[in-house]
């Protein structure tokens, strides 16, 4: 079973996997059943099953009514959204999983359409089903070209420029490489994937240190959640609050003396090299500081400065 789970985890698309995590913590954090949910936001307990366990994509409407109950930052939520929703639609994966649409209304001597993600039953439906459209070959016929063409310019470019010695493209910032680069630079041999100095001042999310990351500790208290989070890929750590609205000083603090502070209202912080046993997390709500450990939380009234005690 475990592998099971594993295999079908390994087919959802990391930026996926990204979104449905944060709609788990939104729920966790209204703590809501799915029936109380449904009600609330008014999408079905089973579509809320396919989305909470990446079978689906969500529409925007259906994310945007969970992040509001639980709080979350909207822009921070939209941009995930986004990134799953472009990946999902690389896929291939059906239009009714991503975005339903309204229904067309059914013609004389048709029969109306079924539930959202059913075919119609009428006479029309059935040849729609068996016989594809002018509009469906044309886009196919469309698709190809386009491909054969891009291959077709690559060659060319490839030939005309000399194999890989292709000069720097116009216009291009000072020190850019030749074209073609990658797009994400692949991690070195040694060290994390932030590179041979590590990961300290950098942005887990622009890192992609996130994917594999893992709540070492987490405390709710006067309406916010503090994390503290590590990814044992970048083997480094950072603090998060939700909702971040009303919040300062946040930071994260290593036992090495390392550490990084996020401006007030900010969401989570920069990374810090080290161990999830020797990082510490802490933000200011209300006059008083909200702190985790990988064993220990407090709640104390601020008396002098804001690092984690």
């Amino acid at each position: 079973m475990a592998v099971r789970r594993r295999r079908e985890r390994d087919d959802v698309p990391v930026e996926l996997q990204r979104l449905v995590g944060e709609l788990r913590q939104c729920k966790d954090r209204c703590e809501l059943s799915l029936t109380s949910l449904a009600a609330k936001t008014g999408f079905s307990v089973s579509s809320w099953q396919r989305y909470l366990g990446g079978r689906s994509l969500p529409p925007w409407e259906a994310v945007d009514a969970l992040g509001r109950l639980g709080q979350a930052e909207r822009g921070r939520l939209r941009v995930v959204w986004e990134a799953a929703a472009d990946v999902w639609a690389d896929t291939g994966r059906p239009r009714t999983a991503l975005d339903p649409g309204p229904s067309p209304k059914a013609g004389p001597g048709q029969e109306a359409a079924g539930p959202a993600g059913e075919e119609g039953t009428g006479l029309a439906g059935q040849e729609a089903a068996s016989h594809p459209t002018a509009r469906s070959r044309g886009r196919r016929h469309a698709a190809v070209a386009a491909v054969g063409a891009c291959v077709l310019a690559a060659v060319v470019a490839w030939q005309h420029w000399g194999g890989d010695r292709v000069p720097v493209p116009q216009g291009a910032p000072t020190g850019a490489p030749a074209w073609p680069w990658p797009l994400h630079p692949t991690a070195p041999r040694s060290g994390t994937p932030c590179g041979p100095v590590g990961c300290q001042g950098l942005d887990p999310y622009r890192q992609r240190c996130d994917q594999d990351a893992v709540t070492v500790h987490r405390l709710r208290a006067l309406g916010r959640t503090l994390t503290l989070r590590w990814s044992p890929a970048c083997h480094a750590g950072w603090a998060e609050v939700q909702p971040a609205q009303g919040t300062s000083g946040l930071l994260v603090a290593g036992d090495d003396g390392a550490r990084q502070a996020a401006p007030a209202g900010a969401a989570w912080t920069a990374m810090i090299p080290g161990g999830p046993d020797a990082t510490r997390a802490a933000v200011v709500v209300a006059h008083y500081q909200l702190g985790v450990s990988e064993s220990d939380s407090w709640a104390d009234a601020v008396t002098g400065g804001t690092g984690p005690g």
